[in-house]
């Protein structure tokens, strides 16, 4: 068994007591901060750095604590009650080390210099329309982990309505592309809201998947949330595919907040 794991934007508490080791000189902001006028208490001292392979491999545990609360809150995952106990706490943090180093691809990570914790993190990943045989990596398998017997078929779930809506889209096909750039999870704590975190995360984001070198041909997320869908919209994605959670998700009665996330669609964003 595997599951993918998708931009499920949720705004959560975040703190990590461990130092980061990257870290933006203050001052380097993006340009939708500055046009905010962001404050000292926020995006001011929320440097944003792109994490290479070195990085993932090396200081995966800065973002554990967003990555639980992750599990915590976000809609789907909200359903799954086993991602709370220890043990699944403890195969959560084995979990995202396995995503992390899934490939090489660059992912981004706010972190507050002053409060010394993570103010929000996007795991971003590559796929291919004909990959090789290196590139040809199935889904990051929760298989790997010794979860609780208990809590298996709530992942299952999870796992079988997350598949249904990639296969739902062909964005290789619709698209007419080869390589694309997929946003995995993106997440920013709720003290940072209206701040420009998001926002900051998202344009470095996708000063990756517009850098030629890279030779991407397009951005997916695959939204689980309002938010994330909301957020897309606001970088010129467009609904490919969308879905009630009602209709697909069988754990739809045990999501938190449902009246707010009622479906999960498919965005993409064409670079060529």
């Amino acid at each position: 068994m595997s599951l993918r794991i998708f931009c499920r934007f949720s705004f959560l508490n975040l703190s990590h007591g461990s130092k980061p080791a990257f870290r933006l000189p203050t001052g380097q902001l993006s340009s939708a901060a500055k046009k905010r006028n962001l404050t000292s208490t926020s995006a001011m001292n929320s440097n944003i750095k792109t994490m290479t392979m070195k990085d993932k491999s090396t200081e995966w545990r800065n973002v554990l604590t967003p990555w639980l609360d992750f599990f915590k809150y976000e809609p789907l995952n909200s359903a799954v009650e086993g991602f709370q106990s220890e043990n699944g706490k403890q195969c959560l943090e084995g979990l995202l080390k396995d995503t992390l180093l899934f490939d090489d691809t660059p992912c981004v990570v706010a972190w507050d210099t002053d409060k010394d914790q993570a103010a929000g993190f996007i795991i971003n990943q590559t796929f291919y329309k004909d990959p090789t045989p290196e590139q040809a990596k199935p889904p990051v398998p929760f298989a790997n982990q010794n979860w609780d017997p208990e809590c298996l078929p709530q992942i299952m779930e999870v796992e079988k309505t997350m598949q249904s809506l990639s296969q739902k889209y062909d964005v290789f096909t619709d698209l007419g592309v080869k390589k694309i750039f997929k946003t995995q999870v993106m997440c920013v704590s709720p003290k940072y809201m209206k701040h420009g975190v998001a926002q900051m995360m998202g344009e470095e984001g996708f000063k990756v998947a517009l850098d030629a070198k890279y030779g991407y041909e397009a951005v997916v997320s695959e939204c689980t949330s309002h938010y994330s869908y909301k957020a897309s919209l606001k970088f010129g994605f467009r609904l490919a595919y969308e879905c009630d959670f009602s209709e697909c998700y069988s754990g739809y009665d045990k999501m938190a907040n449902k009246s707010t996330h009622q479906r999960a669609r498919v965005m993409v964003y064409k670079i060529k």
